[in-house]
């Protein structure tokens, strides 16, 4: 028999076995930072502990009341133990389990749905609506680095012949490294209309040792940047950011070049340039570098039967908003980005 029950904390030896987004650390982030209200819930089998859930109840003038599962995350917040399967059974039993912990978690907190990314556990089935809003590109880096790059698109490799000329790549391992270089990400947010997240979101992860930030510099200046989450035998692009006056000697493909390199040599198994939306120019880009595509399942949950889903920032009711980001000054856009984004859960 399968049940959910609410925790303060879970067993350590369920917490080592969570995908990061519900790590220690990346718990923290979100009650520390963001000041969300997390839960979390230990799953039963036969009475003995099984997996976990971790879920944020977000609470927004703006984008109305959701539970988010996780914040800033495309991985699951529901997982299994270490060394536990779920039979095929078992799954529908978690699947109803979690879809009455979600309803009176609802209740409580006046929330509208809920929202959980990439848990596979529940795939197909009927408690949860199914979606693939985005998708991303995952290579394979048990491969030889060469043999990687001899599949990269030929524009990629002329651009990198040139890159390599002029653009040199450091890791910078400093908890508060990702200040010195806040302003090349914030201006690219800026670009986008896309409220940033702050500084000490990176620098926290940094110090905890899931982040790890690359710089490239042109003629001794800070060009661009890629900010990783490294973990768990896989190496994430989770930010890739330049400033347009050096985009001619292309420092941001050099980040992902050297970085898969990195990836090869380190004895990472994958190289997941993270989330994008298909049909994009972004998702063109990624699809240069050879990686095999994957979708990314969202799953939905409504209390209301609205349909329900999180903010897209393509929606057309952002138009107005994204074009007052655009515009904003750096330090208005970077006091606004921490509100905007902690209660958007993105």
């Amino acid at each position: 028999m399968i049940e959910l029950e609410p925790a303060k904390t879970l067993p350590a030896e369920l917490l080592s076995a969570a995908p990061y987004s519900c790590s220690q650390e990346w718990l923290r982030l979100c009650a520390e930072v963001y000041g969300q209200d997390l839960r979390l819930f230990l799953i039963k089998r036969n009475g003995e502990p099984a997996g976990g859930f971790a879920c944020a109840a977000l609470r927004s003038v703006f984008f109305g009341r959701r539970i988010v599962s996780m914040p800033f995350s495309d991985e699951a917040g529901l997982w299994a133990g270490p060394g536990v399967e779920f039979s095929a059974a078992e799954r529908a039993e978690l699947a109803a389990a979690l879809a009455a912990a979600l309803d009176s978690l609802a209740a409580e907190t006046g929330a509208a749905a809920a929202e959980l990314h990439g848990a596979g556990l529940l795939a197909g089935n009927a408690h949860f609506r199914e979606t693939s809003p985005y998708l991303r590109f995952i290579l394979d880096t048990t491969r030889p680095y060469p043999e990687l790059r001899g599949r990269f698109d030929t524009n990629l490799i002329k651009n990198l012949r040139k890159a390599d000329k002029t653009v040199a790549v450091r890791e910078e391992t400093s908890p508060e490294a990702f200040s010195g270089v806040y302003g090349i990400y914030l201006r690219q947010m800026r670009r986008f209309g896309s409220p940033p997240l702050p500084a000490g979101h990176f620098n926290r992860l940094m110090a905890a040792g899931l982040g790890r930030l690359f710089v490239a510099s042109v003629g001794g200046r800070d060009a661009a940047l890629l900010f990783a989450l490294a973990g768990g035998g896989v190496f994430r692009a989770d930010v890739n950011a330049g400033l347009p006056e050096f985009e001619t000697f292309f420092p941001k493909v050099k980040l992902f070049d050297e970085t898969i390199r990195l990836a090869c040599a380190e004895g990472f198994r994958a190289y997941d340039f993270m989330r994008t939306r298909a049909g994009s120019g972004v998702c063109a880009h990624k699809a240069k570098w050879g990686g095999r595509e994957e979708k990314i399942n969202y799953f939905y949950r409504d209390r209301l039967n609205l349909a329900h889903e999180g903010p897209d920032p393509e929606q057309a009711r952002y138009a107005l908003p994204r074009l007052l980001l655009r515009l904003a000054p750096l330090r208005l856009l970077a006091a606004l980005g921490t509100a905007i984004r902690a209660q958007a859960g993105k």
